[in-house]
């Protein structure tokens, strides 16, 4: 599973499976009975954010992803799957799948414009989900970040 069925409408709050914007840690950990407390959060600052919640070695289309669920003040407002030995060939079929599901990127970053060792990013919108894909690593062993949003977030740090 890599997000929720179909495109979302504008009052959707899917981010991942069965996380909605706005959920608590506790309601997170109800939701996913793999999911369990994080003892070393993460933090993004973008969105003012902490991984209080993880999933670890989540199998997904062949590929071991461990799963962040990232809270702030308006609770859930990102998750992000990391997956961390990945092939070209995994990366192009996943790549695929999150096409069919959100369309084709709405921009991509290749690695000259990219983070070093950032091999590319690529952003997918289905109003009002953002999802965005980083790959980077050596050739041989290539990591694949898929991070799930949310533009109510966005909309609401604007104000």
């Amino acid at each position: 599973m890599l997000g929720a069925s179909g495109h979302a409408n504008s009052n959707d709050k899917t981010l991942w499976g069965k996380s909605l914007y706005g959920m608590t840690p506790a309601q997170v950990l109800k939701a996913f009975p793999t999911a369990q407390k994080n003892p070393t959060p993460q933090t993004v600052p973008l969105t003012n954010s902490q991984s209080h919640v993880i999933i670890l070695n989540q199998r997904i289309y062949d590929l071991e992803f461990n799963i962040d669920f990232y809270f702030n003040h308006q609770g859930l407002v990102q998750v992000t799957l990391v997956a961390k030995r990945a092939s070209r060939e995994r990366i192009n079929l996943i790549e695929s799948l999150l096409d069919e599901k959100y369309g084709e990127p709405i921009d991509t970053k290749s690695n000259s414009v990219a983070p070093a060792h950032v091999d590319y990013e690529t952003d997918r919108y289905s109003a009002p989900l953002s999802v965005g894909v980083v790959v980077y690593g050596e050739s041989h062993n290539l990591k694949l970040l898929i991070i799930y949003g949310h533009s109510r977030y966005d909309i609401m740090n604007s104000l």
